[in-house]
């Protein structure tokens, strides 16, 4: 066995004494690692070497706590928890951890994301390497936006699990607009949150084609059926192209162009609406041009309407007289 190998051995067999035992003197470390190398003798010098190897060598990164207790003439680990099998992770790493732990919260009552919030609690709690704080709440300097008690919550996790197993679930669904629920049977292919709403695309059985579903509006729970699950290739990245929002229309893109106040064209300036956004703003205007490729989908008008007398609709012609014909309704229902 080559001697780096050996080494590695070595390192392993004295941090399970030092875990196992606590204290280890120099006899019983240079006898465990014979026993298990099956070779003899192995020095004081070379397990002296070992020891500073695991305590500095940042190549290892272990940087390992051992120390010497002089009484006992036994080496010993400071940090009772501390192991070698632990990640080595440093503050700013075991910062970040409690942070994606801390957004995950919000979702401890769904079951899976349960799992995820307690799998990434667990780890930064194993590190236990200079623990930024002993209070719960790790950043009460920072608040998240929190999503509400939300319907379809419990639906989440038999859908996860469909999606992952390849499998059709059958359940019953009521849009807000019809009087009953209808069945149906789907072949599972994405969850996405959109707005706060949880919603699940996949391929409608009956219809033969890609249908949107939200959560809150199923009215029974997801149960798999027993037939030949229609895996389409179903690529997200090509489906949401050109889209804005949940909705993705069998539609040609077009161009959209918007004219924006100079104030409302920097919040679309640091938080573009679309990949294929481009701005032109020039020094002394007031107002800039914000140019998209999109299908003009429902989530794209509310947008444009949500921006009040700061936007105007330049291009296409059709979306531009649907913009007013809303703004109109608008009006005459006030008056109303």
């Amino acid at each position: 066995m080559p001697t780096n190998k050996e080494a590695l051995v070595r390192y392993r067999v004295i941090n399970r004494c030092l875990k196992d035992f606590m204290y280890a003197s120099m006899d019983k470390l240079i006898q465990s690692c014979e026993n298990a190398l099956s070779v003899s003798p192995i020095s004081k010098r070379t397990i002296y070497q070992d020891i500073r190897d695991m305590k500095y060598d940042e190549r290892l990164g272990y940087f390992a706590p051992i120390k010497l207790d002089r009484n006992r003439m036994a080496y010993y680990y400071e940090d009772h928890h501390y192991s070698i099998d632990n990640f080595p992770l440093n503050d700013e790493e075991v910062q970040a951890l409690s942070f994606a732990a801390t957004m995950l919260e919000q979702y401890s009552n769904v079951g899976i994301f349960s799992t995820f919030t307690g799998a990434v609690q667990k780890v930064v709690e194993m590190m236990n390497i200079k623990r930024l704080s002993a209070e719960k709440d790790v950043f009460p300097f920072i608040e998240f936006e929190r999503t509400p008690g939300w319907l379809g919550q419990q639906f989440i996790e038999p859908i996860i699990r469909a999606i992952r197993d390849k499998k059709v679930i059958k359940f019953s669904y009521q849009k807000f607009d019809d009087d009953k629920p209808a069945a149906h049977r789907v072949h599972p292919y994405l969850l996405k949150q959109y707005h706060n709403r949880w919603y699940l695309i996949g391929w409608n059985n009956e219809m033969k084609e890609i249908y949107t579903y939200c959560l809150d509006r199923f009215v029974s729970d997801p149960e798999t059926v027993d037939i030949p699950y229609h895996d389409s290739g179903f690529n997200t990245r090509e489906y949401y192209r050109w889209a804005i929002g949940i909705i993705a229309p069998k539609k040609k893109p077009v161009k959209v162009v918007l004219k924006l106040t100079r104030s409302q064209a920097w919040y679309v300036i640091t938080q573009p609406i679309h990949p294929s956004q481009r701005v032109t703003m020039r020094k002394d205007d007031d107002y800039a041009t914000v140019e998209l490729k999109v299908i003009p989908t429902y989530e794209l008008r509310m947008l444009i309407l949500g921006w009040g007398p700061d936007v105007e609709v330049m291009q296409p012609a059709a979306l531009k007289k649907e913009i007013m014909k809303l703004h109109q309704e608008c009006i005459d229902g006030d008056e109303g």
